[in-house]
């Protein structure tokens, strides 16, 4: 399920690559050829952080490193997405919902992946 979960991820983060260089260049490998240098990073970033902690993993760390990057992830949303979804829709006529259904589309993967 996890592996399934950080495939989905993969697709949508490819085309944000993909697609502002594809429409900056007109060019289809060169957008594509960048997205999948974004991708491969991230594999090489694992392969080297595993390399270095693989020893020193503990639940602690885990825990440690999980809210590093959750917080990361909740401030990069507040502070920068909400604001920008919300210059392209000053009615908000989807921004609000949209965002509080992705958190409780969160919460409820969250309690299925413990069951």
């Amino acid at each position: 399920v996890l592996a399934f979960a950080i495939a989905m991820h993969n697709i949508p983060e490819g085309l944000c690559v993909a697609l502002p260089i594809y429409y900056a260049t007109g060019n289809r490998v060169n957008a594509f050829c960048w997205a999948m240098v974004s991708g491969a990073s991230e594999f090489v970033a694992a392969l080297l952080g595993w390399a270095i902690l693989a020893n020193s993993f503990s639940d602690a760390l885990y825990a440690l490193l999980f809210g590093l990057v959750s917080g990361m992830m909740v401030i990069i949303s507040v502070r920068e997405l909400l604001p920008t979804a919300h210059s392209y829709d000053p009615a908000d006529t989807v921004v609000t919902n949209s965002f509080v259904a992705g958190m409780a589309l969160m919460a409820v993967s969250l309690v299925l992946f413990v069951l």
